[in-house]
């Protein structure tokens, strides 16, 4: 047996569910051969006298140590834990900050003239007759396709052959 073994089957073998007399002796002989496992077993058995213990009673000066080290606590808690160091960096921040205020506020900022831009030219709308789409022309190019006059009357051109309907549409 080995340790990973026994401490699988510590509980198994101590509650004496593995009875087997041939399990037994190889938990006995590792226990015996390896002093890891016996300082296990040994710290396991106070932990387990210590739960079947009886109730302990604190002794009677207890309580009031109990309570005076409650005081401490709660006035270590209560104490402002900002030192002289930090009061004196948000003092100067603060003084830093109104000088920059100061010295922007009062003096004058002269605008630089930006470039106007140049002109775009807002591409033509162009409407095909046969189907409702509405495209934008290309304003580098010189023809016109669709309508000649988009910003006339006619927006929609009548369709120059007539289409017949399907049922399949």
């Amino acid at each position: 047996m080995d340790c990973l073994e026994l401490r699988e089957r510590y509980a198994d073998i101590r509650d004496g569910l593995i009875s087997a007399p041939r399990e037994r002796r190889r938990f006995q002989r590792h226990l015996a051969q390896c002093a890891t496992c016996r300082e296990w077993e040994a710290a396991l058995q106070r932990g387990v006298r210590a739960l079947q213990a009886t109730l302990i009673e604190p002794s009677p000066e207890f309580r009031s140590r109990l309570e005076a080290r409650l005081v401490l606590e709660r006035q270590r808690l209560a104490e402002p834990k900002i030192g002289v160091r930090a009061g004196l960096a948000a003092a100067l921040f603060i003084a830093a900050a109104l000088a920059l205020i100061a010295v922007e506020g009062v003096r004058p900022h002269a605008q630089r003239p930006v470039a106007a831009l140049p002109p775009v030219p807002f591409p033509k709308p162009v409407a095909h007759a046969g189907v409702p789409n509405v495209t934008f022309q290309d304003p580098r190019a010189s023809v016109v396709a669709g309508n000649p006059n988009p910003y006339g009357t006619a927006l929609v051109q009548p369709a120059s052959r007539v289409e017949p309907v399907t049922a399949g549409r």
